[in-house]
């Protein structure tokens, strides 16, 4: 709740100030200001001149003396009486603020008028300045705090590439885990949300030039690669299919604290781990970060690899760990179109288990880490999409599940046990799940994957597997798990021009009483080759580990400080605009834009990172609303800019008439953004 009253706040401020950028601007050029609002809504204090402080407006008080709104009185007439020209005043919401000039109104067309105070009497010159001191006002703001916040210095996430998706433009390209983004197209990155932003504004059918930083066992070395990127059916943006390298530190969050216990445990590692400690060695080389880690797992074809961690009290622990072998990535889409990732071997798929419980889940009494999967309300052998889906599509809600709970290594030990679990209101039960690679039970089959935009079926999909069947064998190689059935794939030789080959799969139907039953899987050379290339990965996912972040700061140097202010200040200007030219264009989809409450929402996220880079979101906010202003549209700053443009050429305002229709059609536009917007917002927070 703090969080989100900061940023109202903050963001009321941005207002307050664009809006102090016009009152100064009038007052210079001698236009009558009768106002000067901070807020909105009924007035709770206010101060004029000759009035002095009161609660409420005191406009009321200038009525009973002289029998007329302030607005309507000559300049002789405030001055006889004593009365200063402005009302100043603090208003019950904090949402900004608003300046009243003479001779113009918001939402209303300039009003003709002769008196030469007024907005509409001032001459074209100063009318400019005025209608910039706005704009003006919020980008020298957002240079001041551009200046305050490198002054202490941001972390940013830095521009090291760390997971790529396999399909992603990215990996096509070349481009590593590991890799460090130097430049795009001679364009300097420092974060990993600059190298985004490039890719998103990228023009489509066009490649962008990457300059990288590439480490090697001579060092490291520079590589440039040619990449175009993809629309991204998530985001709606182009997208390499990158994702950013954690650190090696293991977060430390309180909240985390379970989650990254249990994962240390699932990796195999000794309690003396600990949330906080740092992975310093892996095998025979430094880590620096994540992506160090999982490229020395790649390579090490499986066998187990020596590790020091270094505690967050400075002790170290030295450990064995083994790498987690990789399994084919099946694409799809679910049936509201969302794309959909399945884990398997030739569209064969593992139960799902419980990694880790959520200490605020509903289901922490009901649920143990470990448990299995076997059937979730009428679906038997769910996959892990299956179970997502299964229970997103039921919030608040009871399921019964049926699930395998393991007996601590003795299968003896293992029973099945009927539960019953509740879903949040987002659908949720509060676990984290993990495939049951080392269990021989199969899920529901994947039916087909996507493989260059068409759907394929997948070698399971024309043979009879009955969920929760049990692997026997492959051929004449008896399989206990799904590592067995890995080992089995990868050892069958590729025939040197068969174009397929022909696999006897044993499986035992679950039923009672069932036998065992042989079924032919075929898989096309492409197939088998695939399979035989799959690799290893570090045992530990990377979102247990902090991020990998760079500092941008100007190490105490205010003129480092106000030129990197300008930078960006110039940067994010230009990424506004291009963002609505590719808007307009249709490469860049208009379900990205963001409305007031996805701002909060994002604000208040980036309020719990600290108070610099609070500063930095609201300087990055202060330079959206300078952009949007200067839009020409009838009701900003840059509509009236047009219309005295067009004063200035032809000697004469539009019409009232013209001015009228344009300031509805910019209203109506403003009211569609704002609805348009505020959908968008609640669809990403309610998940839909």
């Amino acid at each position: 709740m703090g969080s989100f009253l900061l940023i109202l706040l903050g963001f009321g401020l941005l207002i307050v100030v664009h809006e102090l950028g016009h009152f100064a601007a009038a007052k210079w050029a001698g236009v009558r200001a009768d106002g000067f609002a901070i807020g909105m809504g009924p007035v709770l204090f206010s101060y004029r001149r000759g009035i002095g402080w009161c609660l409420g407006s005191a406009d009321a008080r200038v009525v009973a003396k002289l029998g007329k709104r302030p607005i309507e009185c000559s300049d002789e007439e405030l001055a006889t009486h004593g009365l200063g020209e402005t009302e100043y005043s603090l208003r019950a919401l904090p949402l900004g603020g608003y300046v009243r000039m003479l001779g113009q109104e918001d939402g209303q067309p300039v009003e003709a008028s002769s008196n030469p105070r007024s907005f509409a009497g001032c001459p074209i010159p100063k009318r400019i300045v005025i209608i910039l001191g706005g704009i003006a006002a919020n980008l020298v703001l957002a240079i001041v705090l551009f200046l305050g916040a490198f002054l202490h210095g941001v972390n940013f996430e830095a521009p090291i590439i760390g997971t790529l998706d396999p399909q992603g433009a990215a990996a096509k390209a070349g481009i590593r885990a590991g890799d460090r983004v130097l430049a795009v197209d001679d364009e300097r990155i420092d974060t990993f949300n600059d190298l985004v932003i490039a890719a998103a504004m990228s023009r489509p059918d066009a490649e962008m030039t990457i300059s990288l930083a590439r480490s090697n066992s001579s060092g490291d070395e520079q590589t440039m690669v040619r990449v175009e990127p993809q629309v991204d059916a998530t985001s709606g943006l182009r997208s390499l299919g990158i994702a950013p390298t954690s650190s090696a530190t293991l977060t430390a969050i309180r909240e985390s604290d379970a989650l990254v216990r249990a994962a240390i445990q699932n990796a195999g590692l000794p309690s003396t781990i600990i949330p906080g400690a740092r992975l310093a060695t892996l095998g025979d080389d430094a880590v620096a970060n994540f992506a160090d880690a999982q490229r020395i797992a790649a390579a090490s074809q499986g066998t187990p690899l020596a590790s020091t961690w270094v505690l967050p009290t400075g002790a170290e622990v030295e450990a064995a760990m083994q790498p987690r072998a990789l399994f084919s990535r099946f694409l799809s889409t679910t049936a509201t179109g969302a794309p959909r990732v399945d884990e398997g071997l030739a569209g064969l798929a593992p139960l799902c288990a419980v990694e880790a419980i959520d200490p605020s889940s509903r289901n922490r009494d009901v649920l143990q880490t470990g448990d299995v999967f076997l059937s979730i309300g009428d679906l038997a052998g769910p996959k892990g999409a299956d179970l997502i889906d299964f229970v997103r599509s039921r919030s608040s809600a009871e399921i019964p599940v049926r699930i395998l709970r393991r007996g601590n290594g003795d299968a003896s030990a293992d029973m099945e046990l009927s539960l019953t679990l509740q879903t949040d209101s987002d659908g949720r039960i509060g676990v984290y799940l993990t495939p049951a690679w080392d269990l021989p039970f199969l899920a529901r089959s994947i039916a087909s994957t996507s493989t260059n935009s068409a759907e394929e079926p997948t070698p399971a999909s024309t043979l009879s597997i009955v969920p929760t069947g049990r692997l026997i064998a492959l051929n004449d190689t008896p399989l206990s798990n799904f590592f067995d059935l890995r080992a089995a794939r990868r050892r069958a030789p590729v025939d040197g021009d068969a174009k397929s080959r022909d696999f006897k799969l044993t499986v035992l139907d679950p039923r009672a009483g069932a036998q065992p039953s042989s079924m032919s899987l075929q898989l096309t050379r492409e197939q088998l080759v695939a399979i035989q290339a799959l690799g290893w990965r570090f045992p530990i996912d990377p979102n247990y580990f902090d991020p990998a972040y760079v500092l941008l700061s100007a190490n105490g140097d205010p003129l480092r400080a106000v030129t990197m202010g300008f930078e960006r200040t110039y940067a994010v200007g230009k990424s506004v605009f291009a963002t609505i030219d590719r808007v307009a264009r249709g490469s860049v989809s208009a379900t990205q834009l963001q409305g007031p409450i996805g701002i909060l929402h994002v604000g208040t996220r980036v309020a719990d990172e600290g108070f610099s880079y609070l500063v930095f979101f609201l300087a990055l906010l202060s330079v959206n609303l300078a952009v949007v202003n200067a839009l020409p549209i009838p009701i900003a700053d840059g509509g009236l800019l047009l219309f005295a443009l067009y004063e200035g050429i032809r000697g004469k305002a539009p019409s009232v008439r013209f001015q009228s229709m344009a300031a509805l059609c910019g209203i109506v536009f403003v009211a569609a953004l704002f609805l348009f917007t505020f959908a968008n917002d609640m669809r990403r927070l309610l998940g839909l």
